[in-house]
């Protein structure tokens, strides 16, 4: 590259195919567009040819249920893209103005407690942003999800539009959120006041893009997403906006139906721990594999590779937590890959998220996954019990990649004066939630040291042991307050 274009405008033109370059403005992260976290044997071992061919030492697994290439040349880049699109794997609506990856549960289809399967409708709406997602000139990205039931795996009621499987007198339904996100000014989505039919969830996506592209902001850009739209409106006229649109679509649009299938049976199983579930079906068991602050290394993949490509019957699937869910194993082959992938973490903590943070993250301001690797480094080495210490959620800016604001312990990158130097810090959020039930964010507890927080978490962790409670327990103790202030900067 001879640098002909800013920055700014390559972004600009790269970020809706899915490339980005990395801080150095010499390497690039292109983001292979997998469809709702679901990967075939085919597209893993593609993935893995990837690896092989670029020298790559790991690929990371996002928080938007895809996978990130990273520090390559922009040759190597553009024959990736091409590659990928021979074999049906693309990165277009990777990045820039246009719908993302369609979020799912990661059980959806074998999670016990599913009224049916939502998969095909992730798939469906999906596809259809794929097709359609030239023609659109939205104000800002969009993002939709799919979650199972009312554990909401999927963050349906925190995104730009979210549907939940429920049941009304024994009728499949979607229970619909609208106008949700994280980052800058976030919020917990609007809920609609009526159930959604499956067969109908296009129109209602549909709808919600005229919304967004008639009532979006295109001239501020920090207020150009969904969930400044009823803020703006007030929530009573965004829903009849909505119904207005809505309305309109029905009367230019027809759209394929998919009729839901009402899950049947269920499996007498018990889960073999936390990282092995117990499925829907009768024997089966799907595997939980989270690579240390989601980054994979070539080797473990290759191992992965090699394992379900000798079991017929198994599926990948992509979490929203960078995890790898391998489904559909018996109990025996479930404990082969636990055994083989001893080294994954297995405890809430060890299973501490990260987004990529810099250098690789052009728009990152600190190395979150450096502060995710020294949380773990550190709790290991002050022999911790590490049972009540929660999932850490590290986002290295503002921008809430790891959806810290939703956290039962939310970090988000900064920096800060001390004196006349200015320090790496991060901003503590605690007591966040996402589920169907109770979506809420986080407190703000104020800002620390990145330095700090490893010894923060040790003291933490010591503490949630003592008084045998856990973090949304002790947070309005005095005891986490006095401990929290010790470290606190600002």
């Amino acid at each position: 590259m001879e640098k002909e274009i800013s920055k700014a405008e390559f972004k600009g033109i790269s970020g809706g195919m899915g490339v980005y370059a990395q801080q150095d403005q010499k390497s690039f992260m292109i983001r292979l567009r997998t469809p709702s976290g679901l990967i075939s044997k085919e597209h893993l071992n593609l993935i893995l040819s990837y690896v092989h061919k670029y020298g790559l030492e790991k690929v990371h697994l996002t928080t938007r249920q895809a996978v990130q290439l990273h520090d390559l040349d922009i040759d190597s880049v553009c024959d990736i893209m091409e590659d990928g699109i021979d074999h049906d794997l693309f990165t277009r609506g990777g990045g820039g103005n246009f719908p993302r990856n369609v979020s799912l549960s990661p059980l959806a289809g074998v999670e016990k407690a599913e009224e049916f399967d939502v998969t095909p409708y992730a798939l469906q709406v999906g596809n259809y942003f794929l097709g359609n997602a030239p023609s659109y000139k939205l104000p800002r990205k969009l993002k939709v999800a799919f979650s199972s039931d009312e554990k909401d795996t999927a963050a349906a009621s925190i995104n730009d539009m979210g549907f939940m499987a429920v049941s009304e007198k024994g009728i499949p339904m979607f229970r619909m959120w609208l106008a949700g996100g994280m980052g800058q000014g976030p919020a917990v989505a609007v809920t609609y006041p009526s159930l959604v039919r499956p067969q109908e969830v296009l129109y209602y996506v549909e709808a919600m893009i005229q919304l967004f592209i008639a009532e979006g902001d295109y001239e501020n850009k920090a207020k150009a997403r969904t969930r400044f739209i009823p803020r703006r409106m007030g929530t009573e006229a965004f829903l009849e906006c909505f119904e207005k649109h809505l309305e309109e679509v029905k009367k230019t649009h027809q759209f394929e139906e998919i009729a839901p299938v009402v899950a049947e049976g269920m499996s007498s199983c018990e889960d073999l721990n936390g990282t092995c579930i117990a499925q829907r079906q009768e024997g089966l068991y799907t595997v939980i594999l989270h690579p240390v602050c989601g980054q994979l290394a070539a080797q473990d993949l290759e191992k992965i590779a090699a394992f379900v490509e000798r079991v017929e019957a198994a599926q990948i699937r992509l979490s929203m937590e960078e995890e790898m869910y391998v489904r559909n194993l018996t109990r025996e082959q479930a404990e082969e890959l636990q055994a083989m992938m001893a080294h994954m973490m297995q405890t809430p903590v060890a299973r501490t998220l990260s987004c990529v943070g810099t250098p690789s993250c052009q728009m990152g301001i600190l190395q979150s996954q450096k502060l995710c690797r020294g949380i773990l480094a550190a709790v290991k080495e002050a022999g911790l019990c590490e049972s009540r210490l929660p999932m850490i959620q590290i986002s290295g800016c503002p921008n809430s990649c790891a959806r810290h604001q939703v956290a039962e312990i939310g970090f988000a990158g900064r920096k800060v004066k001390v004196g006349d130097r200015s320090e790496d810090a991060f901003q503590l959020f605690v007591g966040g939630s996402v589920s169907g039930a109770d979506t809420h964010m986080g407190e703000l507890q104020g800002v620390m040291l990145a330095s700090e927080i490893p010894q923060y978490i040790v003291e933490l962790g010591k503490l949630l042991e003592q008084e045998e409670k856990s973090v949304t327990e002790i947070a309005e103790c005095e005891c986490f307050k006095e401990l929290t202030e010790k470290f606190l900067v600002s």
